[in-house]
């Protein structure tokens, strides 16, 4: 199975240590098999949350 590269740019963080392994946690729970699948899945879980929780203009 050939993957399709992912439309999008590097960036280079420094995360906390008490964030990666809450990071880490989610991600096994979760089934996911790399940090940055789960990095991506959270960030979108909480822009999600951000969009229905402010108040429409």
């Amino acid at each position: 199975m050939v993957k399709k590269p992912i439309d999008g740019q590097q960036v280079t963080m420094v995360y906390p240590h008490v964030i990666l392994r809450q990071i880490d946690e989610y991600k096994e729970k979760n089934g996911l098999t790399t940090r940055t699948s789960a990095v991506l899945e959270l960030i979108r879980k909480g822009l999600e949350g951000s969009r229905l929780s402010s108040p429409k203009q």
